[in-house]
């Protein structure tokens, strides 16, 4: 499994744990953070279980980095 299907299926998996499977639906038009979907706990986690399947560091004290989490498109391509 690529990557960034590998990280695509990790948030996935993440938010229909914490939401349900219907916050999938139109995810993409979503900011993640302002909408509350993800806060700062949520984004550690995520974070960390990208890190553990990938073997690649996540600095998300990078603004660059951080930014990422607010769009579902950019994260997937984190």
């Amino acid at each position: 499994m690529n990557k960034s299907l590998l990280v695509k299926n990790i948030i996935d998996d993440f938010l229909t744990k914490k939401e349900g499977k219907s916050i999938l639906k139109n995810i993409e038009k979503k900011n993640l953070v302002n909408d509350g979907i993800l806060d700062s706990l949520d984004i550690l986690t995520v974070a960390s279980e990208i890190e553990k399947k990938t073997k690649k560091k996540i600095d998300i004290s990078k603004p660059k980095i951080f930014k990422k989490f607010n769009k579902y498109k950019d994260l997937i391509k984190i």
